[in-house]
């Protein structure tokens, strides 16, 4: 035993002088000429050694190396595509013995790396695979036999044993520089510390790196365990820290924090994270968390329970500070390349969302969504009600019997057309259904929106609600890959309060009772003016049980009845509205004008029609409505105008939408009765000789008088 002792101890001794010998009589210098020929044929680049390579010896045998460069091709920005300031690695010495290969701990330092893709597309990395040196040298070292020797059988060699005690950079460097697509990438500063390179085990990570993304600043550091496998995509990582911000001239990341339990293939993954800041004028601060997961193929990542809140402040907001949240199951496909987000939970200050949606990526993005929301109120954000009380017009509406009110002067309607460009880039479709919805003050319940958005082209497949009392239907489609955008638009309204909608939109009242209306239209153009002047089509309305406020009808025939005698009407004070079970017409539009010729209204003793237009650029009306009586009128003023059975009484509607005026037309109301006619002149004529007295048989006189009635009544 002692003997096997002694000779073991030997043997070692003899390893450790035959060793101190190489050290001893070996310049490794030498091999500098060597070594930068074999990576001249392997890469066809030089490799330039200013520095010494140094041996070190005990307690492990090692070599350092000083000043390295590898070199770039000409014609890039900098000579060196890498380059060391000093490289250090060791082995142990027993361990060999062993057929194991134990290398310590490798130190580069001041490495600098430097890639650069010139405009043409042609990149220093380009030519590095040494593919075809690779054949040629191993065409030119394979050994020949030697003429009637034998060829030994292959031996399967035995395989050692490689561990690394750790990778070690310290104030290492990069830049990445895309002269082609002008993007740059810079890390001016990396220290990277890992433990010891060996499967199996978990290593302690740190790392520190300062760098630029074109304009963009950063700083990180982190830390976390990594466990090696032998199979490379089973390996793993625990307990990741990582800090970082950043910079721009538009952005300040103030701070960034993420951490994970454990990042790997097929296990799940627990993280959280945070972030706060400034982009241009708006300010965030959001946290979030979420469990993460992919598949070993790398073709799913799923993210459960996935939870974001952030706090947003900024001038550009509808309101100074707002607050967002989110929380959803989201999927990723990466075959498909497709994303899916369901259990989709979504809120901002009051408005909160729920429902599902998803997204594939190849091509234009196709967005596919379903949403509810079980209340919308857009009036309480600022500039959401545009319909302000100091701006409302007066209640009534209108004048009666005299001159239209001098409308306030309005701007020009413009004739730009809106940008919808960006339609072109949309692949949007969904559903949208919201219980409660205000706009203007304006509430539509029980909202359904079925819609897409293709390449430019928008259809309006459904949108259905419940408007004060009644229903709406929409359909329409809109064409914006042409200039000026065309459209087309069918509405439906059944049995809506309209005095209600109508105080509630525009703060008037002129009308009451329930509303149908029915439109077909199409145009082209969206401008405002074009919106007006584009506009074909038809729009019939059928209003039932209400009234007409601002004009008292009746009280318009009491005036005539009183005209046509000679009388002053007696002023009873009355309401100005006009009652009626029915009130039905068809407006056909085109070329900015909106005209119908079948108006009609049934009211209590009443029959009125009319006709005429109004113009949908100037706003201004020009209508006859004829009024007919058809029986006893008791019941609404309480005056009887039974006298005017059977007579048509025509009222003249001019001024304009906002200050609308309605006259008795007397000189039309006497031409249009022939007996009403023949009566006033006997009243006029008899009132003129009574006024002239004797001179009224006077020829001049005579003559005078006569053309003066003609005026009158033709």
């Amino acid at each position: 035993m002692k003997k096997l002792l002694y000779i073991l101890i030997g043997l070692v001794l003899l390893v450790v002088v035959a060793i101190g010998a190489i050290v001893a009589f070996i310049n490794p210098n030498d091999f500098k000429p060597m070594i930068a020929d074999e990576v001249k044929k392997a890469t066809g680049r030089e490799l330039v050694i200013d520095g010494d390579i140094s041996w070190r010896f005990w307690p492990s045998l090692g070599l350092s190396v000083e000043r390295l460069a590898f070199k770039n091709p000409e014609g890039f920005a900098e000579p060196d595509m890498l380059k060391l300031s000093k490289a250090e690695l060791s082995v142990a010495v027993i361990p060999l013995l062993s057929d194991t290969l134990d290398i310590g701990l490798v130190s580069l330092h001041g490495a600098h790396v430097f890639i650069q893709t010139l405009p043409n597309g042609v990149s220093n990395l380009d030519g590095l695979s040494g593919e075809q040196n690779t054949e040629t040298t191993s065409s030119e070292n394979k050994t020949q036999p030697t003429p009637g020797a034998s060829v030994p059988a292959d031996e399967p060699a035995k395989a050692w044993a490689i561990s690394i005690g750790g990778l070690e950079l310290l104030d290492a460097s990069a830049t990445v520089r895309d002269d082609k697509t002008h993007t740059s990438s810079e890390i001016s500063s990396l220290n990277l510390t890992i433990g010891k390179l060996e499967t199996g085990i978990w290593v302690p990570i740190e790392f520190d790196v300062v760098g630029k993304q074109d304009a963009l600043a950063f700083i990180s550091k982190g830390n976390a365990e990594a466990m090696i496998d032998k199979e490379i995509m089973k390996s793993q990582l625990r307990t990741l820290a990582l800090e970082a911000s950043a910079n721009d001239a538009s952005t300040q990341l103030e701070s960034f924090t993420l951490n994970a339990d454990r990042l790997g293939l097929a296990i799940p993954m627990v993280f959280d994270f945070a972030a706060k800041g400034k982009s241009n004028d708006m300010s965030f601060d959001a946290k979030g968390k979420a469990t993460l997961e992919v598949d070993e193929a790398i073709s799913l990542i799923t993210a459960k329970a996935l939870e974001l809140n952030a706090t947003v402040a900024g001038k550009s907001l509808p309101r100074p500070e707002m607050k967002i949240s989110m929380s959803g199951d989201l999927a990723f496909d990466n075959k498909a390349q497709k994303l899916s987000l369901e259990n989709l939970k979504a809120a901002v200050d009051e408005l909160n969302f729920d429902g599902k949606a998803s997204v594939a990526l190849a091509g234009i993005p196709a967005i596919r969504f379903d949403v509810h929301s079980p209340k919308i109120n857009l009036d309480t954000f600022p500039g959401g009600n545009t319909t302000a009380a100091e701006d409302k017009p007066a209640a009534s509406g209108g004048s009666q019997g005299g001159a239209a009110e001098k409308p306030a002067e309005k701007k020009p309607l413009s004739d730009v057309e809106p940008d919808l460009s960006a339609l072109e880039g949309l692949d949007i479709a969904g559903k949208i259904t919201i219980d409660d919805f205000v706009a203007n003050n304006v509430e539509v319940r029980d909202v359904i929106a079925n819609f897409a958005v293709n390449r430019g082209k928008v259809d309006v497949k459904q949108f259905d609600a419940k408007l004060y009392g009644g229903t709406i239907n929409v359909k329409g489609k809109l064409d914006a890959t042409v200039s000026p955008a065309r459209y087309q638009v069918k509405k439906g309204i059944r049995n809506v309060n309209v005095q209600p909608l109508l105080l509630a939109a525009a703060g008037q009242d002129m009308l009451a009772g329930k509303g149908s209306i029915d439109a077909n239209v199409s145009g082209v153009g969206l401008s405002e003016k074009r919106l007006r002047t584009g506009i074909t089509g038809t729009i019939a309305i059928n209003f039932a049980d209400g009234a007409i406020n601002g004009v008292n009808i009746p009280e318009m025939i009491r005036e005539a009845k009183a005209t046509l005698k000679g009388q002053r009407a007696e002023y009873v004070e009355e309401t100005r509205k006009t009652d009626f079970s029915a009130l039905t017409a068809t407006f056909n539009l085109g070329k900015g004008i909106a005209s119908t010729r079948n108006m009609k209204m049934e009211a209590p003793a009443l029959r009125v029609r009319s006709e005429g237009q109004t113009n949908l650029v100037k706003e201004d009306l020009d209508f006859e409505v004829f009024v007919s009586v058809v029986g006893t009128s008791k019941g609404q003023g309480g005056r009887d105008i039974d006298e005017l059975k059977d007579v048509t009484i025509p009222v003249k509607i001019d001024g304009t939408w906002t200050a609308p005026s309605y006259n008795l037309d007397v000189k039309a109301l006497l031409t249009s009765n022939k007996v009403l006619e023949e009566k006033a002149r006997k009243e006029a004529e008899r009132g003129l000789k009574k006024l002239l007295g004797d001179k009224a048989g006077d020829g001049k006189v005579k003559e005078a008088t006569d053309k003066l009635l003609k005026g009158l009544f033709n």
